[in-house]
């Protein structure tokens, strides 16, 4: 392929058919776990997305989420399978590149779910970050817990603001969440809760159900009220809820240099299953 016969084009929503065809029909897919398919998040996308197009046949995807706090994530990759890999994704990422930068982006990272997207991503100047490592938990048995003198119940999405205060005050980029994705979060959660201490919320949790058990998404406790307890009873109260609808496996993903959510995790019980993801991180600026 010349670079003559590829056209780099913006994303529009006439093109929904031509992207559902390269993602179903090709193995080299890359999609970014969050809480949002591809057809929703296209429907309402605020962000860039480049398409490559060969003799107006869609060989290529390149789109990246939202900058928060000067950082993003390539959110979908996808190449068709016959086609020129490398030459591709240089194109889409030189076209989206300046975007990036417009829009305030300091720092691209990338989960690398597949070895091809590895590949891809170290030829535009990638680099490894860390591990995203999975642990996972079975049984009913659940340590004892000190009083850490909250109240819990159901999170609603009037508690959207006080929620998305505590996880950008919790968490660094890129590992923040934005407003959107924490609502979108807490409508298809199968289980969400806030801790409350004199009426504020001070922590929550975001669960889902998948086919072997329940997966812990979102645990956060405000930075001024750690270790206090706040974060071993939202877990141990979560845990129970499940145990009550049958579930007794959980997982949760954490970053291998989060060390103290780590202790937490073990000191349920919980172990690494090896389903480790690498983070690779680029600045471009």
């Amino acid at each position: 392929m010349s670079q003559t016969t590829l056209a780099i084009t913006a994303f529009e929503s006439r093109h929904r058919y031509a992207v559902d065809e390269l993602i179903f029909r090709n193995f080299q897919v890359h999609t970014h776990l969050d809480w949002h398919d591809i057809d929703e998040w296209l429907e309402k996308r605020q962000t860039p997305v480049r398409l490559a197009w060969q003799d107006r046949k869609l060989v290529g995807i390149l789109a990246a989420s939202n900058t928060l706090n000067r950082t993003c994530w390539i959110r979908v990759a996808a190449i068709q399978d016959s086609a020129p890999t490398q030459t591709i994704m240089r194109a889409l990422w030189d076209s989206l590149y300046p975007e990036l930068v417009q829009q305030g982006s300091e720092r691209v990272s990338m989960l690398m779910t597949r070895d091809w997207v590895e590949q891809q991503a170290r030829a535009l100047g990638f680099e490894y970050d860390e591990d995203i490592i999975t642990l996972r938990r079975i049984g009913e048995s659940l340590p004892t817990s000190r009083f850490s003198g909250v109240t819990l119940r159901t999170a609603t999405l009037a508690d959207l603001d006080p929620i998305t205060q505590i996880d950008h005050d919790s968490f660094v980029a890129p590992w923040q969440m934005t407003r959107d994705e924490i609502q979108q979060a807490l409508r298809v959660a199968a289980l969400s809760t806030v801790a409350l201490r004199d009426d504020h919320i001070v922590g929550y949790q975001i669960s889902t159900i998948y086919r072997d058990g329940a997966h812990l998404a979102r645990l956060a406790v405000a930075p001024q009220q750690q270790g206090q307890g706040i974060g071993g009873t939202v877990l141990s109260d979560a845990l129970r809820r499940f145990f009550k609808r049958g579930i007794y496996s959980m997982t949760v993903n954490t970053q291998m240099s989060n060390h103290r959510s780590q202790h937490v995790y073990r000191h349920f019980g919980f172990q690494r299953n090896g389903y480790d993801l690498g983070v690779w991180s680029k600045g471009i600026v």
